[in-house]
């Protein structure tokens, strides 16, 4: 599972996982060089407009979940396996 997170001025925004992350950043790009002017950002359900001028400054990162089925312990545990 991916989450991307976008944080503007130092607040975070996490996006939904359709949302096609060339495009929120080519227009956030494109209101980083025009007047002042709102980008739109929503993780689904929720939607926030972030107003975006020349000196905003933006950070986008994907985090990737890693963990593999190993990294997890069993539910219960075979005790008529072990010796004791």
């Amino acid at each position: 599972m991916k989450l991307t997170h976008v944080e503007i001025d130092g607040r975070d925004f996490i996006l939904s996982g359709e949302r096609d992350l060339v495009h929120v950043m080519s227009q956030i790009e494109a209101a980083a060089a025009s007047p002042p002017a709102f980008v739109d950002l929503s993780d689904g359900d929720d939607l926030v407009s972030v107003l975006i001028h020349s000196t905003s400054r933006v950070v986008v990162s994907v985090e990737t979940d890693q963990r593999s089925s190993a990294d997890y312990e069993p539910l219960s545990y075979p005790n008529n396996d072990w010796d004791w």
